[in-house]
């Protein structure tokens, strides 16, 4: 649907609704805000067509005035503190940003663009779930926000840090094919130039690879926020035509366009209604009316680049094997080494990554236990793998581990995929070898 065709349909839909306080409440689903003036018709002489204003601004002006909004933002404190800055906004971003992240299924250490980023809070969550993340902005200042915000709450853990990239509006200073996943929160609709933004996207990404997208849904070009930042603020407050950007998606790379229906608040009912509901009575249709109504006001869409992508270790789901050892001898002097042969093979469908790999190597670990079966160190050593491994491939490979003090023990052996899982977590079965450590002979 066009713009114009959207805009009428969405103030028919106003003028339908306004009558009632339930439609009322409804329409502050719709316009995102818990108040609201009703928004504004072609017609107003105040009224700003975002058409207009897509031919007169130049990208070069769209960045600078995108800078300018934060340069000039007296409150840098309320940007760190985001997305808990602003209490009527909070659940709706938390929830909506899970379900981009939801919906993306990224590996642990996936190569992430943060489209968009602004001042970087979710970046920072992106960064602290373990991925490798990229943060891109049309505005420098914004960025710089972002990296403050790292200083002053570093993220705790295995995490790569953040790279900021400043965005000049048109391409990418980026390889092809160098990301996993694209993350788009609430800054498509900011985009003057989105079929050529979408090219882009598609280009960096690898086959297979996905980039999901949170905007405002329906007529967000004539809510009262959007007309307020145009007119004060020199931003675009586009609305976000599926259809064109699924044409264009398609042109660029881009092999489908799925959108999920999201409701970011809840449906509150007694137990009776409850009941009803889970039973498909007179609740769920009003259930239904209300997912309507919040599907109208979101557009939560993904789009998957065209090819296959290729599981791998940092992935938990498919990953399994087979370990079989022999050491050269169950009891050795304290202070000594057990030597002996590992055979591994991938029986899983993910390929394993090699044992230098930054995010989800696979290596063999050694648990170890007392031979009466007390845990006494669940991370006692690991032994690198040859190389990587790909599904129903196979390793044999001379192993040399340390000795604990002297005494009886349990060496428990299992395969790992670092920061991801131990394979017996997915079935797998470890091994397990009773060994002994001798007390050095005093010759004194």
């Amino acid at each position: 649907m066009g713009l114009f065709r959207g805009a009428l349909s969405f103030i028919g839909l106003v003028w339908k609704l306004g009558r009632s306080r339930s439609a009322r409440e409804q329409l502050r689903l719709i316009l995102g805000r818990e108040s609201f003036a009703p928004p504004l018709p072609p017609d107003d002489p105040e009224f700003i067509d975002v058409r207009t204003l897509l031919t007169t601004w130049t990208i070069e002006e769209l960045n600078e005035s995108a800078d300018e909004y934060f340069r000039l933002h007296p409150d840098v404190v309320a940007y760190l503190g985001k997305p808990f800055s602003d209490v009527t906004e909070t659940s709706d971003q938390l929830i909506t940003f899970g379900q981009v992240v939801n919906g993306l299924n990224a590996s642990r250490g996936s190569d992430v663009l943060d489209f968009g980023a602004g001042t970087c809070w979710s970046t920072r969550f992106l960064v602290q779930m373990g991925y490798s993340v990229t943060a891109m902005d049309v505005s420098p200042t914004a960025l710089e926000i972002g990296q403050e915000l790292f200083r002053r709450v570093p993220c705790t853990g295995h995490h790569a840090p953040p790279k900021f990239l400043v965005f000049d509006g048109r391409r990418f200073d980026l390889p092809d094919e160098s990301f996993d996943r694209i993350v788009c929160l609430n800054a498509f609709h900011h985009v003057p130039n989105p079929e050529d933004v979408l090219k882009e996207m598609a280009r960096v990404l690898r086959p297979g690879g996905i980039a999901g997208f949170s905007e405002p849904g329906s007529g967000h070009s004539f809510t009262p926020q959007a007309q307020h930042e145009m007119r004060n603020f020199k931003v675009i407050e586009n609305d976000i035509d599926i259809e064109a950007i699924e044409r264009w998606a398609l042109d660029a790379g881009f092999s489908r366009l799925e959108l999920a229906v999201v409701d970011s608040r809840s449906y509150r009912v007694g137990w009776r209604e409850y009941s009803d509901l889970i039973a498909g009575g007179v609740s769920a249709e009003q259930y239904v009316d209300t997912v309507r109504t919040a599907a109208l006001s979101r557009r939560l869409f993904f789009l998957r680049k065209r090819g296959v992508e290729i599981p791998d270790s940092r992935q938990r789901p498919g990953l399994n094997g087979v370990v079989r050892i022999q050491l050269d001898a169950s009891q050795v002097a304290a202070g000594g080494e057990f030597h002996g042969t590992a055979y591994v093979e991938n029986t899983g469908t993910n390929t394993w990554l090699p044992s230098d790999a930054k995010f989800g190597p696979v290596l063999l670990g050694v648990h170890l236990f007392s031979q009466d079966g007390k845990r006494l160190d669940h991370d006692f050593c690991r032994a690198a793998l040859p190389g990587g491994l790909p599904p129903g491939e196979s390793a044999t490979f001379h192993i040399a581990l340390p000795s604990p003090p002297p005494g009886d023990y349990r060496f428990v052996f299992d395969l790992v995929s670092e920061q991801v899982c131990w394979f017996a977590e997915n079935g797998a079965r470890p091994v397990t070898v009773d060994v002994s450590v001798r007390r050095p002979v005093d010759l004194s």
